[in-house]
């Protein structure tokens, strides 16, 4: 275990020297009242280190629906269940409070996205789980797709150690290299 801070590149540097490849699995909480900033900022201090230190290659998690179609659907669908569903307005209610709140990290995810993808000098691999849960590793087979999430798929959550199982695996291929693919399990 150390200690650096995964907004300087110049405190990160001296612990990537030497490496073959750097994880993340960075996350950040939702503020109602200001936008989420660490993936953007943590990520540039990240590939400032990694050029420092001639590391080239990054594996990194985001999360499904990260495209800004996405989101803004979501919220449109929201709006509209709103106004026009009175009977429900409850759950509704809650979901378009807490939306905001979601729509800035994955808005916040995606801009980080867009950065690495105008990076030529990165191998980067972005790896899209669905909402995550505490659970360990299993044995289940995974689902992928190149994209912002799997299509045809009833799981909307997988666990944490399956995430980190999934990413391990990439150290060995170059299958998912500078593109981004979204996961989940069987």
């Amino acid at each position: 275990v150390v200690t650096a801070d995964i907004f300087s590149a110049d405190s990160l540097k001296p612990h990537f020297k030497d490496q073959d490849v750097v994880m993340s699995c960075l996350g950040f909480p939702a503020s109602l009242f200001s936008g989420v900033t660490g993936y953007t900022t943590s990520m540039a201090a990240v590939v400032g280190a990694m050029r420092d230190a001639r590391v080239n290659r990054i594996i990194t998690m985001t999360s499904w629906y990260t495209e800004r179609k996405w989101t803004t659907q979501i919220m449109q669908a929201l709006k509209l269940a709103l106004l026009t569903d009175s009977g429900t307005q409850s759950p509704y209610l809650i979901r378009f409070l807490l939306l905001p709140m979601i729509r800035s990290v994955l808005s916040n995810m995606y801009e980080m996205e867009s950065f690495l993808e105008k990076t030529e000098d990165i191998n980067w691999t972005i790896v899209r789980p669905p909402g995550l849960k505490n659970l360990a590793a299993s044995a289940q087979e995974f689902l992928t797709h190149e994209g912002y999430f799997v299509p045809d798929c009833s799981g909307q959550t997988v666990g944490r150690g399956d995430v980190a199982r999934f990413m391990l695996s990439l150290l060995n291929s170059n299958a998912w290299v500078k593109k981004g693919v979204a996961i989940t399990t069987k």
